[in-house]
């Protein structure tokens, strides 16, 4: 009797929760979707506008006939393996024996589409807006002429971060040498990196090795020609963009769209 009990409580439950609340554009949105989303974003309201928002954008995306298969996944895949130092299998490995290999898969998925679409909405900037911008903010683009560095590096990342927390311990498997970087002889990336760090600069992999800086002393600064932050700006104001183009598209097939919310 208990256990028939039990069951039936578990078989109401679940019908409660896969009730279907909300209908957009004929994609079902169940109680089990918002209360999971719910969980994430702490708040009922927020995840209802997000997956009524990401509804809309999967009818855009199937309308567009937009897909992706699993070599643009594991194309994804490979550029986050490699900025960890590791080959795609392992990383695959890895994210498995976590039990996280199709959470990201799905999250890549879900971002590559988005991008997809973006592509279909034709966002340009040209060289006059590159030049105003950087006109007016100049100050923005100003750098240190040389940034002096003590490097750690090693194979090894926990003993990396135990001389990190505690500089004077003494690890064989971690490198210590002075570098001084110039900004014209050195990589933009890596260059803005260190200039927007002080102390230790977070972790990250180069060539294989895990490496942090610790910002020793920086140069007086000077400010950047047009041609060296040309690229940065035409990043930035790309970025902003998007970002409005793509709100105003959900703005627009928002108040086209069929939502229906189904009464309890």
């Amino acid at each position: 009797m208990r256990l028939l009990f039990v069951l039936l409580a578990i078989s109401l439950y679940a019908k409660v929760v896969d009730k279907i609340e909300i209908v957009v554009n004929d994609v079902p949105i169940t109680s089990y979707d918002i209360e999971k989303t719910t969980q994430k974003l702490n708040d009922r309201q927020k995840a209802i506008a997000y997956l009524i928002e990401k509804a809309i954008l999967d009818s855009a995306i199937k309308k567009r006939g937009i897909y992706v298969d699993e070599f643009d996944i594991d194309k994804a895949m490979q550029k986050i393996a490699q900025q960890n130092g590791m080959s795609l299998f392992n990383f695959k490995t890895y994210l498995l024996q976590k039990g996280e290999l199709d959470t990201l898969k799905a999250k890549l998925k879900q971002e590559i589409q988005k991008q997809k679409l973006i592509s279909t909405l034709n966002i340009r900037v040209s060289q006059k807006e590159i030049e105003h911008y950087y006109q007016k903010n100049k100050k923005l683009f100003v750098l240190p002429k040389y940034i002096k560095t003590i490097q750690y590096s090693s194979n090894n990342r926990d003993s990396l971060l135990e001389v990190i927390k505690n500089p004077l311990s003494n690890r064989d498997d971690v490198t210590i040498q002075n570098i001084k970087f110039e900004y014209n002889k050195t990589p933009p990336k890596l260059y803005n990196f260190l200039a927007q760090n002080s102390n230790f600069t977070p972790i990250v992999n180069i060539e294989g090795k895990w490496v942090s800086f610790y910002i020793e002393n920086i140069g007086e600064t000077i400010q950047l020609p047009y041609k060296k932050v040309e690229a940065i700006i035409y990043q930035k104001l790309i970025s902003q963009k998007t970002t409005q183009a793509l709100t105003e598209f959900i703005a627009k097939l928002k108040a086209k769209a069929d939502i229906k919310k189904i009464s309890n």
